[in-house]
């Protein structure tokens, strides 16, 4: 209802103090009408490009004066553009980028990469053009309308993208560390190449790791490094009883005080697995900045 996730909402509530449910007897969260609402314009807010931490102590009304009356407008910001021109230009972009595809021109391709990232704040970069050109390219490639060569042109080139902006991002030492991959089976690893960006853009120290993976190699790098985080990315098939297999070792191979988050066209079809190991799914790279937030605060179990 409010398009938070429970993790988020009670980092918020124990940090901001944001709402404050009543319990059942059984000690169960009650969430009035108007903390949903409150809930709901914190989100537009967020979207908006606020930090929780300057709007968690406004009121309703307060929140409600932040947000455009517009509700096609706020629409426009939540997917990171600015009304028309925007929209137009991604399109643009995406258009060039499958020319330059179709064509085996690479450094057409990283040309035009590099000027859309100049171009477009990083959310919109990954969210609005990264991710849909990867999509397109897979789709395009599994449907036989453009050939293996071209999906893997496109794929080299993206990969280096994201290797350089994941390279751009210099932290300390004690920056949180969070390690990235794909896991046994997985051979597509841009996913989690775009995880680890929206990781290290946020704060944390990234551990890239590249892809197909096993579970034991992954939690002895956690391990040996203390990471607080593992993102995994499940792209094709959505019904490999192996990777159930292998997901599965995560809930004895990692401590408890270690995250799992797993996003990708095919994370939902092992929802039951990953409830199992009390992973965390997004649909985006925004919900992974939410999440990776409310982790980095480390006020809720």
């Amino acid at each position: 209802m409010t398009g938070l996730s429970v993790h988020v909402i009670r980092a918020w509530e124990k940090r901001y103090n944001v709402v404050e449910p009543d319990r059942t007897d059984t000690n169960r969260r009650l969430y009035s009408e108007e903390d949903i609402e409150k809930l709901k314009l914190l989100n537009d807010a967020l979207h908006l490009g606020h930090h929780i931490g300057g709007i968690a102590n406004l009121s309703s009304i307060e929140l409600k004066k932040l947000i455009p009356k517009e509700s096609s407008n706020l629409s426009d910001i939540k997917n990171g553009l600015a009304p028309v021109n925007s929209e137009i230009l991604v399109e643009e972009i995406l258009s060039d980028s499958m020319h330059a595809i179709r064509n085996y021109d690479a450094k057409k391709l990283e040309s035009i990469l590099l000027n859309a990232s100049a171009k477009l704040t990083q959310p919109i970069l990954i969210e609005e053009l990264i991710i849909p050109l990867v999509y397109k390219v897979g789709d395009l490639w599994h449907s036989g309308e453009i050939r293996v060569a071209n999906e893997h042109l496109a794929s080299s080139v993206i990969r280096g993208f994201l290797y350089n902006l994941l390279d751009s991002y210099s932290l300390n030492d004690s920056a949180p560390v969070l390690v990235t991959a794909t896991p046994r089976g997985q051979e597509h690893e841009l996913g989690a190449l775009i995880a680890g960006v929206v990781a290290a853009s946020s704060g944390w120290k990234v551990i890239y790791l590249g892809s197909n993976l096993p579970a034991e190699e992954i939690g002895a790098v956690v391990s040996h490094l203390n990471a607080k985080v593992v993102t995994l990315s499940i792209v094709y098939p959505n019904d490999d009883l192996h990777l159930k297999h292998e997901l599965k070792k995560f809930k004895h191979l990692l401590s408890d005080g270690v995250s799992i988050i797993v996003g990708g066209r095919a994370a939902n079809g092992y929802l039951d697995v990953l409830d199992e190991i009390s992973a965390i799914v997004v649909k985006d790279s925004r919900q992974l900045r939410l999440e990776l937030e409310a982790i980095r605060e480390n006020k809720y179990n």
